[in-house]
């Protein structure tokens, strides 16, 4: 009997990091998948509808695409602060270099909002990750 208990135990203590190390990956990183919402322009009664593909490298870079608005884009430099849920992208055309839009706002269970800053002034975003 003291035999099967200590190979149960063993198994556990085994295999408790395998464990640990999953839901830690799980967790680490919220934002890599897609995102579907609205950017809301100023002084708008509606919303334009986005699609982004979103990449969080585990650290502090953020990279993807969006479809919605006028041109598909893409995420030109983007960060996310982990501990505070901080995120901010910078968006543009696929074929130039130029920042068309800033996103500044916070990420939490899932969703996204914040600021939207163009030529047009300041708006808003709201985004919700797809499961």
């Amino acid at each position: 009997m003291t035999l099967r208990w200590f190979v149960v135990v063993c198994c556990l203590l085994l295999s408790s990091p395998l464990m640990l190390g999953q839901s830690r990956d799980a967790t680490a990183d919220p934002l890599t998948g897609t995102w579907t919402g609205e950017f809301v322009p100023p002084n708008a009664t509606s919303g334009i509808p986005v699609t982004m593909e979103l990449k969080f490298d585990g650290k502090k870079s953020v990279s993807g695409t969006f479809e919605g608005l006028p041109e598909p884009g893409e995420v030109k430099t983007g960060t996310y602060d982990p501990k505070t849920g901080a995120l901010k992208l910078e968006l543009g055309k696929r074929d130039g270099p130029a920042v068309l839009l800033t996103l500044e706002g916070t990420v939490e269970k899932g969703k996204a909002t914040g600021r939207v800053t163009g030529d047009e002034g300041i708006g808003e975003f709201r985004l919700a990750k797809k499961e």
